[in-house]
């Protein structure tokens, strides 16, 4: 009888927790501590990509597998938010191991052409339980499901018009800083945003115009949207009401050094 008497405590004092905390009752946070010590480990502080040194370490292949069969439903947003950028990230770093592109993950057998391939496109992972391409995991699932404009600066694309793939993995505690840090030191590189003083023309990133009904939906206008981010100096030339272009964006592969 005391048994029993001290299991009911002990439950009830269990539900109380939970039912004054419901995060309590969710999923503790993914595992990307591999994937995190793989991004500090082989990627510099530029952004470029050591895939050779990736496809031999074991860590990496144990955490694509470790998405596979993810329960990401039950992760917090935030979770769900880091999880899902965070696949995107890994399963683009698997697929340049795999395929081996000499100069660009868009290239083409005619040399200097890039264009549309199915780099993006191919469903060769298995990820939470579905097949899924890195466009599925940015368009059906980050975009839709979340609707946060900064996420275009945290899926890196494995080209050097991207924003710099970091060295740090996301996780549900760090997110929201890391997808502000991602957005401020993109529009303050020449690869978010160029000034043209003699010419009176702001360059932005195709980013924004790619999916510019993304950031218009969420600050009005594109311009709108990066003016917390923006500097005295370039907000001041905003009133000199300039033209407005796109900077050609940049295929080439984020490789340290050739693919073996």
């Amino acid at each position: 009888m005391k048994l029993s008497i001290q299991f009911a405590v002990t439950f009830l004092t269990i539900l109380l927790i939970m039912i004054g905390h419901p995060q309590a009752a969710q999923a503790a946070d993914f595992d990307h501590s591999k994937f995190d010590q793989i991004l500090k480990t082989y990627v510099d502080h530029q952004g470029r990509v050591d895939y050779n040194g990736i496809a031999g370490d074991e860590a990496f292949h144990e955490y694509i597998a470790s998405l596979e069969n993810a329960k990401a439903d039950s992760l917090s947003r935030d979770g769900q938010l880091a999880f899902w950028i965070n696949a995107y990230n890994a399963v683009t770093i698997d697929k340049v191991i795999k395929w081996k592109p000499k100069k660009s993950v868009r290239e083409t057998f005619v040399p200097g052409v890039w264009t549309g391939t199915k780099f993006f496109t191919s469903r060769q992972h298995t990820v939470a339980g579905q097949r899924l391409s890195q466009d599925d995991i940015e368009h059906e699932i980050l975009r839709k499901r979340f609707k946060d404009p900064r996420i275009h600066f945290a899926v890196i694309c494995a080209s050097s018009g991207c924003p710099p793939l970091p060295q740090v993995a996301y996780t549900a505690e760090n997110v929201q800083s890391r997808l502000e840090e991602e957005t401020r030191m993109y529009l303050h590189s020449d690869r978010g945003l160029q000034i043209d003083y003699v010419e009176n023309t702001m360059m932005l990133s195709k980013l924004f115009d790619w999916f510019a009904g993304d950031f218009e939906s969420k600050s009005g206008s594109v311009i709108n949207y990066i003016k917390p981010y923006l500097d005295e100096k370039a907000m001041a030339f905003l009133d000199r009401m300039p033209k407005k272009s796109y900077i050609t964006y940049n295929w080439a592969l984020n490789a340290k050094e050739p693919l073996k």
